[in-house]
């Protein structure tokens, strides 16, 4: 989510300077690779970039040839190869044993649609969805979008758009994005249909030292942080810089604001060192459908906490953590934090975060790694 920060960052300037970019966006992949469908990188006219595609090597590849490619406002699908070459040195300078297609994208001020998306899903808190079309070659880099409040789409016929949508809704409901192919005037539409969610926010309970290196790591990753605590000389704005917002406040009366609304792309760490705060943040919480939520401290304060407020744990199994954090070996307010928030990130992707080597298969979950690999090199669409 920082990645999304920054490239919104870097458009607003573009855009106030009246200058066009390139937007590259990883629509398919196929074995090893090191972003995922969704990765964007967006590219200045000056060689300016935010965002990341690779680990390095084709963004240079990008800045190089990006304008040239979409010249004429073109969208091209360009597809990049990590194997070894025949003499076994690594494509690119990668050597991921991977494939990688990209779509290309000359944005514009007034003229940019996905990035205007993404800033709204930022702003609004409402996932969308953006069906990119990835063949026949005919219609590759169309698109349609879709919010719960209706969609649009790029020249594409009334039928198609059906097709996408209804795979568009579905992938809405189910927050998950995929590739899906269809037949349509008797061609096969293959597709990347893509979720774009809100970015996480974190509500921190508790403003003590141990609590600013968390807020810190949070924001690292582009989370939206809010902190409170009941005790005026802890929340104090000059102590969390980083925080969106620090409030005195009771648990009960900091939910209550508008702006850390609860809802399912929050987290909440109860780490106020005071039992009868941590106990009214998790009468508040409770009810909540928050995807994570943490408590510091022993497992006997937490079974009592959950005595006194009058819960039954099975009701928060999916969500509770306690004693919250990894089992990293932490040891000070700094590692704890380290701890916490990688627990939070395994979390939201479903992962227990053990080791990597102990993965069996592929780093990435990835359904499609088994979907057969397009033979086209270069889609060019208008």
């Amino acid at each position: 989510m920082r990645e999304t920060d920054q490239i919104l960052s870097l458009w607003a300037e573009c855009e106030q300077a009246g200058e066009s970019a390139v937007l590259a966006t990883v629509v398919r992949t196929r074995g090893s690779s090191y972003r995922l469908p969704g990765a964007r990188l967006l590219i200045t006219a000056q060689g300016r970039r935010a965002g990341s595609i690779s680990g390095g090597c084709l963004e240079d590849e990008l800045i190089k040839k990006a304008f040239w490619l979409t010249e004429g406002s073109r969208r091209t699908i360009r597809r990049y190869d990590t194997h070894p070459d025949d003499d076994g040195s690594p494509a690119y300078g990668l050597g991921c044993n991977g494939i990688i297609d990209i779509l290309l994208e000359r944005v514009t001020p007034g003229d940019a649609k996905v990035l205007t998306l993404l800033n709204s899903v930022r702003k609004t808190r409402q996932p969308a969805v953006i069906a990119h079309v990835l063949q026949p070659q005919n219609l590759a880099g169309r698109r349609i979008y879709v919010r719960k409040d209706g969609q649009s789409a790029d020249e594409i016929d009334d039928d198609l758009a059906t097709q996408l949508e209804a795979a568009a809704i579905t992938a809405l409901d189910e927050l998950a994005s995929c590739h899906v192919s269809f037949p349509h005037d008797g061609a096969s539409v293959e597709a990347f249909v893509e979720v774009l969610p809100p970015p996480l926010r974190l509500l921190v309970f508790g403003a003590g030292d141990d609590a600013i290196p968390v807020t810190e790591l949070a924001r690292y990753l582009g989370w939206s942080v809010f902190v409170s605590d009941g005790r005026a000389h802890y929340a104090r704005p000059e102590r969390f810089p980083e925080a969106n917002a620090v409030r005195t406040a009771r648990p009960a009366e900091s939910e209550a604001q508008a702006d850390a609304h609860i809802d399912q792309w929050t987290a909440a760490v109860l780490m106020s060192h005071s039992y009868s705060q941590d106990l009214e943040a998790l009468r508040v919480l409770a009810g909540a459908s928050l995807c994570y939520l943490g408590i510091l401290g022993p497992r006997k304060r937490t079974a009592q906490l959950l005595i006194d407020a009058g819960l039954d744990v099975s009701g928060l199994a999916a969500s509770l953590h306690s004693p919250m954090g990894l089992d990293i070996g932490a040891d000070g307010p700094q590692q704890v934090a380290l701890s916490v928030i990688t627990e939070i990130q395994a979390s939201l992707n479903g992962r227990l975060g053990g080791s990597l080597k102990e993965r069996p298969g592929s780093i990435h979950s990835r359904a499609e790694d088994d979907a057969p690999v397009f033979t086209v090199h270069s889609i060019v669409c208008a």
